[in-house]
């Protein structure tokens, strides 16, 4: 009996060793990334060509894993069964009670010693387990190929019976959104492909209201204007596309595109009949509540680059360009033209300066508080303040809410251009 329970500890021991192996190199092998496999195709060792040609066949790869483990585990467990029953009726102890304690130590030992451990080592060193195991597992694989091949095919025909609901099983919005948040957390993200990633997901939720130069921004001209007046125009604004509007701006007419007036520069004669309506293009209209996502499509098929947002009584609401939609993506996008004050400033840790056109949801996200509800008929900072004060407020106006006191810092055109937004010490609190 000394020499069967020796020999048995060995082969559990040695089964073991092997469900380490096997597990490892699952972990291993199929941790390995693109551009780690394409470093080992460019240095051809014998090792890296084993594991190449082991990745080929991923599915074969997989099954003859899984067979090697399995066919060892079960071993250990059979060979671990039959010392127990032997040593207890040797001692005449419980079988049934050896058994049980014998399940528990063997399934703790091939947890920790033939799955944890390996596998947490292989996900840390995926190309040095892997060319560890690389050789005995591809001839491993050689050997046992007659059998793999064959449960292989079972395995696709068995599969090929099942139907997947794909829509069940991708990933929602919520949740791509809440991987970045971790990856972000963890350090796998930066910052710029954190806001990406959250740009892209948020996407297909905004509407062009959201994101359109509201109509007191748009800068446009006059059907009657001048040649002179239409070059000063586009020289002061930066704009290489201006609004045309008749009589009012509730009546766009067209689009101008300022490479049109170059002919008008290089003949002068020209100028004498110059008439905006001869080359004003045509105007795209779009409704407040049409979605941006549906709006990027319209725009690249119709190859556009602006277009004039309307309410819902056909008046103009605001204005959105290509570059309003992709900035909902990227972030803001500055061009050569741009000179606008920064949408928030950071004063003090607890002070902040904010352009009153400035989205009420960036403040909410920024401060983590809800200066809004779904209720609410206000998208900016600006809206929610006339909103509190119930008229046009003076430079000066401020007023406290959710731990927080706004004031009113300017005031152009009866339009609240910056505010101040500071925490309430919580002494003052009190």
């Amino acid at each position: 009996m000394e020499f069967d329970s020796y020999s048995g500890v060995f082969i559990i021991l040695l089964s073991l060793i092997m469900s380490a192996f096997f597990s490892g190199s699952e972990v291993a092998l199929f941790s390995l990334d693109k551009k780690q496999i394409n470093k080992l195709k460019e240095n051809n060792s014998l090792l890296n060509s084993y594991i190449i040609s082991l990745l080929e066949a991923p599915r074969r790869l997989l099954v003859t894993i899984l067979l090697g483990n399995t066919i060892f585990n079960v071993l250990a467990t059979i060979v671990a069964v039959s010392i127990t029953v032997d040593i207890a009726k040797y001692y005449n102890f419980s079988v049934e009670l050896a058994l049980l304690i014998q399940i528990i130590a063997l399934t703790t030992f091939i947890l920790i010693v033939g799955e944890i451990t390996p596998k947490l080592f292989a996900s840390k060193n995926p190309v040095i387990f892997s060319k560890i195991v690389s050789f005995p597992l591809y001839w491993t694989a050689v050997l046992i190929y007659p059998i793999a091949k064959i449960l292989t095919e079972v395995i696709k025909v068995l599969v090929s019976k099942l139907k997947f609901d794909s829509s069940k099983t991708a990933l929602r919005t919520s949740e791509i959104a809440d991987l970045a948040d971790i990856g972000m957390e963890h350090g796998s993200l930066v910052e710029d492909e954190h806001e990406l990633i959250h740009g892209l997901v948020d996407f297909k939720l905004v509407i062009a209201r959201e994101v359109m130069t509201p109509r007191v921004d748009i800068i446009a001209i006059s059907y009657k204007s001048s040649f002179n007046e239409v070059i000063k125009v586009i020289t002061d604004s930066g704009h290489s596309r201006i609004p045309i509007y008749e009589e009012g701006f509730d009546n766009i007419i067209g689009i101008l595109y300022a490479k049109d007036l170059l002919n008008y520069l290089e003949n002068k004669e020209q100028e004498k009949n110059f008439n905006l309506k001869n080359i004003s293009r045509d105007v795209m209209f779009i409704p407040e509540s049409k979605l941006i996502s549906d709006l990027l499509k319209e725009f690249q098929e119709m190859n556009r680059h602006m277009g004039i947002v309307v309410d819902e009584y056909g008046g103009t609401a605001g204005l959105i360009t290509l570059e309003d939609i992709l900035e909902e993506i990227v972030g803001e996008i500055q061009d050569e033209y741009d000179n606008e004050d920064k949408e928030i400033i950071k004063i003090s840790s607890d002070k902040y300066i904010v352009l009153g056109k400035v989205d009420i949801d960036s403040l909410n996200e920024l401060l983590g508080e809800e200066f809004n509800n779904d209720d609410d008929d206000y998208d900016t900072i600006g809206g929610f303040i006339f909103h509190q004060s119930g008229n046009i407020p003076e430079k000066g106006y401020n007023f406290d809410f959710n731990n927080y006191n706004f004031k009113v810092v300017e005031v152009k055109n009866n339009r609240i251009s910056k505010v101040m937004v500071t925490k309430i010490p919580e002494q003052e609190l009190k």
